[in-house]
């Protein structure tokens, strides 16, 4: 399923604008802070929930048990557990990714119960960055033929940025894992197994939802995407996996589990409070002392 930038649905609340597609049991969310920065919005509350995201424009700081400065262009994810906040001193794009776990009624009757205002004109998005590089943690880098794949381990997903080179005519083979994503440059094809196909664009967003029936990509020239991959799903091993994901999994298996790698890098924050009109997800305490001990981004 592709959702294009102007298909995103708007809302405003606690002085954020924010744009969002709801994508299965996923939502990807784009935050623009005013141009005064943070102060007086939601993103200055305390909290304790995990975060995915990426700056896109701007800077954003994050203020935990240490402090960490996230310039665009930065994916970085944030562990549940310890009480930490967000700042930012100007005008901040953020992109982030949430999964979902209960139901949400996000009709204009239900968001405006909560005090969230729809609205119906916005002004363009901001053109994505480029690429995206993750902050912290570890990260690893498999390149194959013109391809490049970066991995992270973020909590329970796999972060993947994958950049294909010119007149790459990549085409992967049949996969059946379920992905939430973002294309940053060029254009694809997604397919899926039952012929439906869908152009992809910079700005678009994306979700596949697991198969069987499965999907593929097909990058004909110069592209870059990121996705998110429930680690779960890597690791069942009656699902199909694309060319992609057998290059990016190699290794990791599910010793990245076992050894407590899990969040090893990170993603920027989806849009903060009640501007949100996905809920955040439930905290897993049990993830922090993982996170600790790999040196992931936590508060």
């Amino acid at each position: 399923m592709r959702v294009s930038p102007r298909d995103l649905k708007a809302v405003r609340a606690g002085g954020i604008l924010t744009r969002y597609a709801l994508l299965g049991d996923g939502a990807f969310v784009f935050a623009d802070l005013p141009q005064q920065g943070s102060a007086g919005t939601p993103v200055e509350d305390p909290c304790r929930q995990e975060h995915w995201g990426m700056v896109l424009r701007g800077e954003l700081t994050l203020h935990g048990r240490r402090t960490r400065t996230f310039e665009a262009g930065t994916a970085f994810y944030v562990a549940p557990g310890p009480v930490h906040r967000f700042r930012a001193s100007a005008r901040v794009s953020i992109a982030g990714f949430t999964p979902i776990l209960e139901a949400v009624d996000d009709s204009p009757e239900a968001l405006q119960a909560r005090g969230i205002e729809v609205v119906r004109r916005v002004a363009s998005l901001p053109a994505p960055p480029s690429s995206i590089r993750v902050a912290g943690g570890r990260t690893r880098t498999a390149a194959s033929g013109r391809i490049e794949t970066e991995t992270a381990v973020m909590g329970d997903f796999l972060f993947t940025r994958s950049t294909f080179g010119h007149q790459s005519g990549y085409a992967e083979t049949w996969c059946d894992l379920p992905h939430w994503g973002l294309v940053l440059d060029g254009n694809l094809v997604l397919q899926f197994e039952n012929r439906e196909l869908e152009l992809l664009s910079p700005g678009d967003v994306f979700h596949c939802p697991g198969g069987p029936p499965g999907h593929r990509i097909e990058v004909p020239d110069v592209a870059t995407i990121i996705d998110y991959t429930p680690i779960e799903a890597l690791e069942d091993g009656s699902r199909r996996r694309g060319t992609r994901w057998i290059t990016a999994w190699a290794g990791r298996g599910s010793a990245a589990r076992a050894s407590g790698s899990a969040p090893d890098a990170g993603p920027a924050k989806a849009p903060p409070g009640d501007a949100t009109p996905a809920p955040a997800p439930a905290s897993r305490p049990g993830r922090r002392a993982d996170a600790e001990q790999d040196g992931a981004t936590v508060p």
